[in-house]
């Protein structure tokens, strides 16, 4: 079983990351979250008086 999955350790890998990034676009495309990344965008422009 081992040897299966080190054989085939490139492809899980770009199965894997390939899915994360369908889950941060579907995640950031949502139209249930666009207020909250509205919001966010501007988090560089706010001064901070610390």
């Amino acid at each position: 079983m081992i040897q299966l999955v080190a054989d085939h350790a490139g492809l899980i890998g770009l199965l894997f990351f390939f899915g994360l990034f369908l889950g941060i676009a579907v995640w950031a495309y949502n139209p249930m979250n666009k207020k909250q990344l509205e919001n966010h965008k501007y988090i560089p422009l706010t001064e901070d008086d610390a």
